[in-house]
């Protein structure tokens, strides 16, 4: 099961599509997860579980599709750009939207959290990046736009398309909402301890903020959170639009690494300015210019 780096010599990494095709075995358990045959009867369980699942509360988890061999390389390319992630230490709001006073003190707008992790942007990967190569999969990509029954893109914002949420020991990811649809995140590098993702299933939906909801979680009801352990080589899909969530404190010796593969239903969609500036550390020309939103939400 070899694996040779897509060529960047006049054309762009994903749109070497034959060596895509070859290399995706070296990605991909495809014995379990046959991705590239979605004729095949495995391919449609798998298809179907994952969208009674979605269906249901936004959530299915791809246990140990990535081969070992494929998750070891990218854990060895995820530790050795780490420390280019923008890290920050603050508290935000689920928003990431600054404060409001014209809101009551007690409103979801103004209830700030602790919130201290870095974020290796999509421009800090290198060419030969294997990560980014999954990510630019065609392959993959409608395989996971079958599961989600959606026409999907690859997320505009050059920033934020590819990244690597960072957790150190002690790191902590507060309750938040995604900017695009779904999110696609791998786990390549857990933490000794911690690190759990929680979620709140469609607290919020395209037309209403439900801010009563929000404000009840905020303040302490767990009544609808739910759980879920990562482990190295899982891949997640997620609704993440609507859903608010987070991960827990790292805890121990070993910094938590998950990239996190983004992508939309509509073209051309990029982050807002502030919350890009929050996240990455800067904006570029792109996030200044007029933005495609598939809703009024806020960010």
């Amino acid at each position: 099961m070899g694996y040779k780096a897509l060529s960047t010599e006049g054309v762009l990494p994903h749109d070497n599509m034959k060596l895509q095709e070859k290399n995706i075995s070296y990605f991909i358990n495809l014995d379990k997860f046959p991705i590239h045959e979605p004729q095949s009867s495995q391919y449609q369980i798998i298809v179907k579980e994952a969208r009674e699942a979605l269906d249901y509360d936004g959530c299915y988890v791809l246990k140990s599709i990535v081969n070992p061999e494929a998750i070891k390389d990218m854990q060895d390319e995820a530790s050795s750009i780490e420390s280019l992630a923008h890290y920050t230490s603050n508290k935000v709001n689920v928003y990431f939207s600054k404060d409001d006073p014209s809101y009551p003190k007690d409103h979801p707008r103004r209830f700030f959290m602790e919130r201290s992790n870095g974020f290796v942007s999509g421009d800090k990967f290198p060419d030969n990046s294997k990560i980014k190569d999954l990510y630019y999969s065609e392959i993959l990509k409608n395989f996971i736009a079958d599961c989600l029954e959606v026409k999907m893109y690859h997320y505009a914002d050059p920033l934020a398309s590819l990244t690597i949420n960072v957790n150190k020991p002690g790191d902590r990811f507060s309750w938040h909402y995604d900017t695009n649809e779904f999110t696609v995140t791998m786990l390549v590098q857990d933490c000794d301890k911690g690190g759990i993702f929680q979620y709140v299933p469609n607290i919020r939906n395209k037309d209403d903020e439900c801010y009563d909801e929000v404000q009840k979680l905020l303040h302490g009801d767990k009544s609808k959170i739910k759980e879920i352990k990562l482990n190295e080589g899982d891949l997640q899909l997620f609704k993440g639009r609507y859903a608010l969530h987070r991960a827990t404190r790292a805890e121990g010796n070993r910094t938590r690494n998950l990239v996190v593969f983004t992508y939309t239903e509509k073209e051309n969609v990029i982050g807002s300015s502030y919350r890009t500036e929050e996240l990455y550390g800067k904006t570029l020309d792109v996030h200044k210019e007029t933005k495609v939103r598939s809703d009024n939400l806020t960010d």
